[in-house]
């Protein structure tokens, strides 16, 4: 008994240890990037900015210009303390967007490039990050070339994206692309309560 107590433990750690620390950010004008040490940051002002209140899902959105003056979309949505994500990040990407069908990219095991085939036959560019089940942050909209970048920084070895003409935000009449909506996040369910593993 003692062990497999001793085995259990020595797997605990090890699990714990080898564990990738990632986050994408958008804090003081800076959109960050982390994988572990490794850091990507690039000046963003924010230009427009719009909060959303779902009772069980709180989002955040912010349309970003980058330096070059091109722009990206900054999303970041958290469930209730009492709820969580009932999807994958890449499910509830998929409905969030309506998509037809995602490519995706994987950086670590808690962020990943995507690229969005969308119902129209565009193609949208996306990172997202979700480091436990009740936060996902996306950001979309930049070109094929700085995915490209993106996903060489942390993989030296990672191949082009395989679409290269893709959605400008810029050319966008309205740039906020996504679509929650109460339905969705209630019925779909994107969102769900947590389990509950002990009752009185």
């Amino acid at each position: 008994m003692r062990n497999i107590q001793i085995l259990l433990l020595s797997s605990l750690i090890l699990f714990l240890t080898a564990c990738t620390t990632s986050t994408l950010t958008h804090y003081n004008d800076k959109l960050t990037v982390r994988v572990d040490d490794n850091l990507l940051q690039v000046h963003g002002r924010t230009i427009k900015a719009n909060r959303e209140n779902f009772s069980i899902l709180f989002l955040n959105q912010k349309l970003i210009q980058l330096d070059d003056k091109s722009l990206v979309m900054y999303e970041f949505a958290k469930t209730d303390f009492a709820y969580e994500f009932a999807r994958t990040a890449m499910s509830t990407i998929k409905e969030v967007f309506d998509a037809r069908q995602i490519v995706k990219f994987d950086i670590t095991s808690q962020l990943f490039g995507y690229q969005l085939l969308l119902k129209d036959g565009r193609v949208l560019n996306m990172l997202a990050a979700q480091s436990y089940n009740q936060e996902l942050t996306i950001v979309y909209g930049m070109s094929s070339n700085k995915l490209d970048k993106i996903l060489k920084k942390f993989n030296p070895h990672a191949k082009p994206v395989p679409y290269r003409n893709v959605i400008s935000l810029k050319s966008e009449p309205n740039p906020l692309l996504s679509n929650w909506t109460t339905w969705k996040i209630n019925f779909v369910p994107l969102v769900q309560p947590l389990p509950r593993f002990f009752s009185i």
